[in-house]
């Protein structure tokens, strides 16, 4: 059913003319062949538009590395310029297709993500016990709805502690507890198993894991990420900290510390219904957060400390002495042990940067960027900020500033038919006694179709005169720690990547020299012109490279993936990418200290446009023949192996080596898991289900995992050799 833009009235499908007021009926735009679901509302639109025409939120929302600052894609579980995770991503269980952990529906199918658990049982009893959340869990959840974006969240399914993770936003810094000694700890015959590899046996350090009797190990393999997230070593690898009495509630759980050398001794419990925590280097303090309110546990003295109540979000510092924390209310405080609370402010509207050592922030107030060091009165860097795009420990900052106004729609069309329709006029039907009938009435119905489509123009320009749309421009600005530089006024707040460790960004802008206009002629119908407008601002930006406030253009077309090394030395960008393929001419370009930029040189060639990241010390790691998540992958031009799966690798650090699976068997989830150090790849077994890797380059896998009892045979490879451990093995959980 049509409906008249002028009159209202309802009309037939195809009508061309209203039959109340006789206005003219512009035809409707053809569908776009390639739709999406809003993740939001689940609505399937174009996948052209920014927007979703039913509930209005943005298709592809903003999300930034929180390591490096690059913006990705929600899609992305891994940032492409750093490989940091981003967050766990949540699998549809319809398609399998990643999704952002807040997504209510899938983006590919539109399928709910909303209570995904096995069973509609497991559905109705978390619906019930969302009824009877706190006062302070509401606020919690309201307020989520309403940041839906503030901060890094900790997400993932199956189990409680996913549940409850996602219920906070914790910021912790070096302080989680990690230790370098090498260990184990996974999940068998639902309780926790700790081993040390030594000759004793591995031992059962929980009494009641999972005491919900609706657990299942489908359940505990779906949240070992999670449930790894609440295991840690102190960072001399003497007391083991972990959760016990897990369940499907909203509770949170157990939390239990033991001595990891003395496994006779019982273990200590600190508190119930813990939804996060961090532990003190020395181990002496544990902050954790109840039922929204934060506490401070000293170990020594086996006593607790209400620290505040209401909590947003936190940091904590290495030693545990210092916290920073925001409350529901916006009210960001720090709080020193043996003093007294500091106030830093009010009002916040994002928390954008905290230090090492918590001393200095960086934040927006009312738009207005902020910066608060120690006890110094805070200084006020700019106003009308939008967002920061990325802070530095040096103080340096890149930040987006943002203006709205209202643009008449008609200037930016070019009317190239106002002329002619001008001069058209209405054709007369011939008489039906005219001899000529049958062949004028012929020319009489193509002239009439004619003035039909202008009398549709001609509504078209009374809609462009009288609409208008808001226009946002945005200016990058860079800030040095002492006063602040515009850098663009048409920066483009689609494309940029930042450098990790100094003040290096690329970036688009528009050229304000062209014209940005749309021929009347060229509209497809006047409900687009918005999107055409923008794609051609789009099309007529530029690329440009910033070393701290110096700007220089990179004089290429239609570039693409960009990545920039970590000391901010060298570009990487595909080009010459050909028309429905994915993958291009990869190039670098060397970029000096005060911001000239070298020669773009061809680095390699047939490389695919997905997973191009950096490893370790500038390592760029990218892919070939690349399909269905697996091809050829190579490290700095060497080929490391074929058949690579691009969402298995893992690099540590300490061994400069990568593990990863190749021969992926999608359908049976196993395969082939290999290790490649410095140009040396070795096999370490066959059909491994899941894996992780110790600190001193050992790998613990599952093998032979049974997909319908959900355990298989642990082992331990060592290099050289793989040992068994143990059998029945739900799962791996992951080292701190």
């Amino acid at each position: 059913m049509l409906i008249c833009p002028k009159c209202q009235a309802q009309l037939e499908d195809g009508a061309r003319f209203c039959d109340t007021c006789g206005a003219p009926i512009p035809a409707p735009a053809s569908p776009a062949a390639d739709t999406v679901y809003c993740a939001h509302c689940g609505h399937q639109v174009s996948a052209e538009n920014p927007f979703c025409e039913n509930c209005g939120k943005p298709l592809e929302e903003k999300m930034f590395c929180p390591n490096c600052g690059t913006q990705v894609t929600t899609s992305s579980a891994v940032c492409p310029n750093c490989s940091s995770a981003i967050y766990d991503a949540l699998f549809c269980p319809q398609c399998g297709s990643p999704s952002h952990p807040d997504a209510a529906f899938c983006k590919s199918c539109g399928s709910s993500l909303i209570n995904n658990t096995k069973t509609g049982e497991k559905k109705n009893e978390k619906k019930n016990n969302d009824a009877e959340k706190t006062t302070t869990e509401k606020k919690q959840k309201e307020y989520r709805q309403k940041n839906p974006k503030k901060g890094l969240i900790l997400a993932g399914t199956g189990i409680i502690i996913a549940a409850a993770l996602v219920c906070i936003f914790i910021f912790l810094r070096g302080n989680t507890g990690g230790s370098s000694r090498n260990y184990a700890m996974y999940v068998k015959d639902k309780e926790l198993y700790y081993t040390d590899f030594s000759n004793k046996d591995p031992w059962q350090i929980t009494s009641r894991l999972a005491n919900d009797s609706s657990f299942d190990n489908y359940d505990l393999s779906s949240g070992a990420y999670i449930l790894g997230n609440a295991c840690r070593l102190s960072k001399d690898g003497s007391l083991l900290f972990f959760p016990d009495r897990i369940n499907y509630s909203d509770d949170g759980y157990s939390l239990y510390y033991r001595n990891a050398n003395r496994p006779k001794e019982e273990a200590v419990k600190i508190d119930s219904d813990v939804i996060s925590y961090s532990v003190s280097d020395d181990a002496s303090a544990i902050t954790y957060l109840k039922n929204g309110t934060l506490y401070q546990y000293d170990r020594k003295k086996e006593d607790k400390q209400k620290i505040a109540s209401d909590i947003q979000s936190y940091y904590v510092s290495d030693d545990g002495r210092t916290i920073l924390y925001m409350n529901m209310e916006d009210i960001l405080y720090r709080t020193v042990k043996g003093g007294e609370r500091e106030k830093l402010d009010s009002d916040l509207s994002r928390l954008n940067y905290v230090s090492e050592d918590l001393s200095t922030v960086f934040y927006i107030k009312e738009d207005t960027l902020y910066k608060k060091e120690n006890d110094e009165e805070k200084v006020k860097i700019s106003s009308d900020v939008y967002d920061v795009i990325k802070a530095y420990d040096s103080g340096e900052i890149y930040y987006i500033k943002s203006e709205t106004s209202e643009v008449p729609l008609s200037s930016y069309v070019y009317d190239d038919r106002k002329e002619a329709d001008a001069a058209m006029q209405e054709p007369v039907s011939p008489g039906w006694t005219d001899p000529d009938y049958e062949a004028k009435y012929e020319a009489y119905r193509k002239e009439f179709e004619e003035f039909n489509e202008k009398l549709n123009r001609d509504y078209a320009r009374e809609y462009l005169a009288e609409e208008k749309i808001e226009q946002t421009t945005y200016s990058l600005c860079y800030y040095n720690g002492e006063e602040e530089s515009m850098i663009s006024d048409t920066f483009t707040n689609f494309s940029y990547v930042c450098a990790a460790d100094t003040p290096v960004i690329t970036y688009m802008a528009y050229d304000r020299s062209e014209d940005i206009t749309v021929k009347f002629s060229e509209m497809e119908d006047i409900y687009s012109i918005s999107d055409m407008v923008a794609e051609a601002l789009r099309s007529g930006a530029e690329r440009y490279v910033a070393v701290g406030s110096v700007s220089a253009a990179l004089d290429q077309d239609k570039t693409e993936h960009f990545c920039i090394s970590a000391d901010g030395k060298t570009l990487y960008y595909l080009d010459e990418i050909p028309e429905d393929k994915n993958y291009g001419e990869l190039y670098q370009v060397s970029i000096s200290s005060s911001g000239e930029l070298g020669t773009p040189e061809l680095y390699d060639s047939d490389v695919c446009t997905d997973n191009i990241y950096f490893i370790g010390e500038n390592k760029l790691l990218y892919f070939k023949d690349y399909k269905n998540d697996k091809g050829e992958l190579y490290i700095n031009q060497e080929q490391v192996d074929y058949d690579v799966n691009a969402y298995s690798i893992r690099y540590n650090e300490n061994t400069d080596s990568i593990i990863y699976f190749i021969d992926w068997n999608s359908e049976k989830n196993y395969g082939t898991l290999k290790t490649y150090t410095k140009k040396d790849a070795q096999k370490i077994d066959d059909d491994v289900y899941t894996y992780n890797v110790l600190p001193n380059g050992n790998v613990l896998y599952l093998y032979d995992y049974s997909q319908k009892y959900y355990h298989g045979d642990l082992y331990l490879w060592n290099k050289k050799d793989a040992e068994k451990l143990d059998d029945s093995v739900v799962c791996i959980l992951p080292v701190s």
